[in-house]
């Protein structure tokens, strides 16, 4: 007697998985739908959007200062030392 085909038993197998996991995700899908338990949404209320006025923010030296100071570090770093920086702008 011949040994079944087992590429036919692994597709059957696998059709077999995947049909009981599709039942298994209707069986979820419909337990969301009929749950008692379930707290049902009301309809937010829509609050008004106040407009926010800009704030003027002081400009702040240090962190200007402390920013050329790091790149400059890091670039030396990197091993460039033989070039003048002239200047750093944000972008």
């Amino acid at each position: 007697m011949d040994a079944p085909n087992p590429v036919l038993i692994m597709v059957i197998n696998m059709t077999i998985v995947f049909v009981v996991l599709y039942i298994l995700g209707l069986f979820i899908r419909l337990i969301h739908v009929i749950d008692p338990t379930r707290i049902r949404k009301a309809e937010p209320k829509k609050e008004e959007v106040k407009p926010v006025e800009q704030v003027q923010v002081p400009k702040d030296d240090m962190a200007d200062k402390t920013l050329a100071a790091i790149i400059v570090t890091s670039l030396m770093a990197y091993g460039c030392k033989d070039f003048e920086i002239k200047s750093i702008r944000k972008l």
